[in-house]
């Protein structure tokens, strides 16, 4: 859950959406998400686009410098940042570096799966992932095969509340930023979102 900042309880004026900014590695991602985006009149996603397709954690930081100067983004209105990446390429130094800019910004968040954002879809169709030394191709098999036709982002945003209840069920450390394998840290997202969208959303 991203760091509340309490100096912006008063004050702002109000803003009929909550503004969601994702940040993320993949076209996956970008499309799962932006499939919330005005849902209804609570909520607005934007996806801060990459910069010539770099996505490592060193290049997040800039990507979100250039949108907020933008002023795409205000705290005060109750806005959200998160960083969505996956583990399956990146130093566990370069996600620490990330975790402490979150930590040292407001509203800032961090959702990570290890290994990838398949153990997250998957969520959505399993209760639990087996561990059996699978990399992110073989999770994508996986995907497909419990998917008759294939995965397709509209049922799986559907069950948003479904994954989220599944990988915080399966979380032996939901106090902790980093997922153990075949984890994520997702839901912890996905329950913001579902927050701000109410009952009857769909």
């Amino acid at each position: 859950m991203p760091k509340k900042n309490r100096a912006y309880k008063k004050g702002a004026p109000h803003r009929d959406a909550r503004l969601f900014v994702i940040v993320a590695e993949g076209k996956r991602e970008d499309q799962y998400f932006s499939w919330f985006n005005e849902k209804n009149q609570r909520i607005k996603v934007s996806i801060v686009p990459r910069e010539q397709n770099r996505s490592a954690p060193t290049h997040f930081l800039s990507r979100v410098g250039s949108f907020i100067k933008a002023g795409g983004w205000n705290p005060e209105d109750g806005d959200q940042l998160w960083f969505v990446l996956d583990v399956d390429k990146w130093q566990r130094e370069e996600i620490e570096n990330l975790r402490i800019a979150c930590e040292s910004n407001p509203n800032w968040g961090i959702a990570i799966s290890n290994p990838c954002f398949e153990v997250w879809l998957l969520f959505h169709i399993r209760k639990s992932i087996p561990d059996n030394g699978e990399g992110c191709g073989s999770l994508k098999q996986m995907l497909h095969r419990n998917v008759p036709g294939g995965y397709d982002k509209d049922p799986f945003c559907e069950k948003i509340e479904l994954a989220s209840q599944n990988s915080r069920a399966a979380d032996n450390n939901p106090r902790g930023h980093f997922p153990d394998r075949m984890m994520t840290k997702l839901y912890q997202l996905a329950e913001e979102i579902i927050q701000t969208l109410g009952a009857n959303w769909k």
